[in-house]
């Protein structure tokens, strides 16, 4: 069964006359009556009954027409994206990342797409999943990298990666000799913390939650780069994804032997909103290169 099969058998269906298909195929008669045949004998059956000078479709013809409608329908629905995405020549996708991500791995993967889509606006946005979610609800941003679990339904959810979290100190401290570390053992230390709205945030509260102590705060508030900053000064220790110490020389990173700390993270648009095309193909394009390039577990 070929494609030129289902396109003639559709339109003899549709006009219930062999010429009238023929010329609206812009070919000869016969051709197509040949074709119809020759689907005919390929399925066992008879697909068509003459009425005079009309034909009309027998019960088998009536049930592959079902099928071959929704065929051509794919295939009508495939060669339009590909005209879309030739013609992406203008619009804006706008996308937010906590800053571990929109820091480390966005930059590359955003000029490989502004490459391949030159005419195309992009907006990044940075904040917590909290944040990422209200942008997204209030249509300030298209698509968002988020720490799963998210409590909100009627997203459209691709799971991007899975990272360790690990416990950074400064060079100095005397624990940054060590490779593990128990966070048991950690009820004394000073910690910095993240905004409310960050998934770091909550997980670090829930982590010490689990070791059996509420961590005494120095620094409430910090977004990721003065985290990060504050940790190399020797303020206070952070619990960490491995991903926004990538290049950092300047901490240790100790990873938690007591409890089994990752976060997972995914790349969510919403359901009930139809993503432009600029938009849908900057998904497409984050999904595919996202999941490529997974962080080091350590």
């Amino acid at each position: 069964m070929e494609l030129r099969h289902l396109v003639y058998f559709e339109a003899v269906a549709r006009h219930q006359h062999v010429s009238q298909a023929a010329a609206e195929l812009s070919v000869a008669q016969p051709a197509v009556s040949r074709q119809i045949r020759d689907l005919e004998n390929e399925l066992g059956v008879a697909l068509f009954e003459r009425v005079g000078r009309n034909v009309r479709l027998t019960d088998a013809g009536y049930a592959l027409l079902d099928h071959v409608r929704i065929v051509l329908a794919q295939l009508e629905a495939a060669r339009a994206e590909m005209r879309e995405r030739v013609g992406l020549h203008s619009g804006r996708a706008a996308i937010g990342a906590p800053p571990s991500v929109g820091v480390q791995l966005l930059p590359p993967i955003l000029a490989q797409f502004n490459q391949q889509y030159p005419r195309l606006q992009l907006v990044l946005r940075e904040g917590g999943t909290q944040t990422m979610l209200s942008l997204l609800e209030t249509g300030e941003v298209d698509l968002a990298v988020v720490t799963l679990p998210v409590a909100r339904r009627g997203l459209h959810v691709t799971t991007l990666f899975s990272e360790e979290l690990v416990i950074v100190v400064a060079p100095s401290h005397p624990l940054a000799a060590r490779k593990h570390v128990a966070l048991a053992g950690l009820s004394g230390e000073a910690f910095l913390l993240y905004p409310r709205g960050y998934g770091m945030r909550e997980q670090t509260l829930l982590a010490c939650a689990q070791a059996g102590f509420t961590p005494r705060i120095v620094l409430d508030g910090g977004e990721m780069d003065m985290v990060l900053r504050m940790a190399e000064l020797g303020l206070g220790i952070a619990l960490m994804p491995r991903l926004a110490l990538h290049g950092n020389t300047r901490l240790a990173a100790l990873r938690v032997s007591d409890q089994k700390l990752r976060r997972t993270m995914a790349l969510v648009s919403r359901e009930d909103r139809a993503l432009a095309p600029a938009a849908r193909a900057l998904r497409e394009f984050l999904e595919t290169r996202l999941a490529e390039l997974p962080p080091a577990s350590g």
